[in-house]
């Protein structure tokens, strides 16, 4: 008899470590905010927003050793071969409406199959957006972790708490690699009390219910633009408002992006052509730096030629060790780039990157390590083994940051004094808001 996807693997729970190690590497600072609000008891749903493709449920995988299944999408799982590999990840099909109504009936079965999950004392996750979708919003909860927590309460007989667990993820980019991510736990959702709170709601209106409580839960752990017919201007000021916050002050910078927002968007309600005006402003300033190849980042420093020396004193120090570095380690890079540049949907990139990264690193580091040992002392082959071990995160790290230096550079020189005021006078703007 096959082993249920819930249950204990050997195989799985020795890989994960390895997998582990590369899912963080994958960003310069994880952060993982709100970890004891998560029940001990009960049945455990995991909620997170869905922004960033795979590297979404790697992001709950990753915050503890708890077993969990995952769901995705039913269309990735049509090559045999992938579905076994993912089935082997424990990640489940769902049939979604937009996959045909023939299909619907396996949506049944694997409502059914996440509550035989939830009842053996497995951890769960789903998306309930339905879609990943890299913006700094959130769209309509769809009705799947609802009918798996009624599921879950019903098959249970109500004797024990059904819990939905509201996952907030904040990345510091979308699409490049190397970035930071916080995650933060929101305030869980008792399903089990709050269906018992309730006894004269029919199905239909404890789902919606539910759905309901978990988008206002899951939009207090994130950034949030509601305003979304002027999302790209308000998310450009968003980031000005925060630009001078250090990324790795992700919490800070978090909590800056939410303030800026309400400010904004309170704003756009009270006075909208004011609002029109300065959305308008924004996009002709979004576009001018993005010409100019110049970043937020360059452009709050005080002193960009400063900045500029600085960042290229530090790549020269840092070119040696790079350069021995990067030899070991950029034909990994080479294919991961070339894999990702291939992908027309950006927000799954990140996950090419991280994918490619730990599986042909582990072969070329493997190879390495050997060459090492039959070619040095063990104690030399040793250290430079050690130190080997980050080579790819290091090259992408030295890459951007020659990428930073060229961009504060940029914002230094006079032909683009231009869009630095307009990057002052928009800073002033949004500061006087409230």
């Amino acid at each position: 008899m096959s082993k249920k996807i819930y249950e204990k693997s050997l195989g799985y729970s020795s890989l994960r470590w390895w997998t582990d190690a590369f899912i963080r590497g994958s960003y310069r600072r994880v952060r993982y905010l709100g970890m004891d609000k998560i029940p001990t008891d009960g049945a455990v749903i995991y909620a997170p927003n869905h922004c960033d493709a795979l590297m979404d449920p790697l992001a709950v995988l990753v915050m503890s050793r708890r077993r969990k299944v995952f769901v995705a999408r039913a269309d990735v799982f049509k090559n045999p071969k992938i579905a076994s590999i993912l089935n082997y990840l424990k990640i489940m099909p769902i049939n979604r409406k937009r996959d045909g109504l023939k299909n619907m009936h396996k949506a049944e079965e694997t409502i059914e199959k996440s509550i035989e999950v939830l009842a053996n004392d497995c951890h769960f996750c789903i998306m309930p957006e339905g879609t990943h979708r890299p913006m700094h919003a959130l769209l309509p909860i769809g009705k799947g972790v609802a009918r798996i927590a009624l599921g879950t309460y019903r098959a249970t007989g109500g004797d024990r708490p059904v819990w939905i667990v509201p996952v907030g993820l904040e990345y510091g980019d979308y699409f490049r690699f190397r970035g930071t991510l916080l995650a933060q736990i929101g305030e869980p959702i008792d399903a089990t009390a709050f269906i018992k709170a309730h006894p004269e709601m029919n199905e239909h209106d404890i789902m919606q219910g539910l759905r309901a409580l978990l988008a206002e839960k899951l939009a207090e752990t994130i950034t949030c633009v509601k305003d979304e017919a002027n999302y790209e201007a308000i998310w450009e000021l968003t980031k000005i408002s925060s630009g001078k916050i250090p990324a790795l002050r992700m919490k800070k910078r978090l909590e800056t992006n939410r303030d800026a927002i309400a400010r904004i968007e309170k704003f756009g309600a009270e006075q909208p052509e004011a609002a029109a005006a300065l959305y308008s402003e924004a996009l002709e300033f979004r576009d001018k730096r993005r010409k100019a190849r110049i970043s937020l980042h360059s452009l709050c420093k005080k002193h960009p030629v400063l900045a500029a020396l600085w960042n290229t004193l530090l790549c020269l120090v840092t070119l040696p060790v790079f350069a021995a570095l990067a030899l070991s380690s950029l034909p990994v890079w080479w294919v991961a780039e070339s894999l990702a540049g291939r992908i027309k949907d950006r927000a799954f990139r990140n996950t090419a990157r991280m994918g490619t990264s730990m599986v042909l690193w582990t072969l070329l580091y493997i190879i390495e390590v050997v060459l090492l040992f039959c070619f040095l002392p063990w104690y030399w082959a040793l250290a430079a083994a050690l130190l080997l071990l980050p080579a790819p995160m290091f090259t992408y790290d030295f890459f951007e940051l020659w990428r930073v230096t060229a961009s504060h550079w940029r914002t230094a020189s006079r032909r683009n004094a231009a869009v630095r005021k307009q990057y002052n006078n928009l800073k002033s703007k949004i500061d006087i808001l409230k």
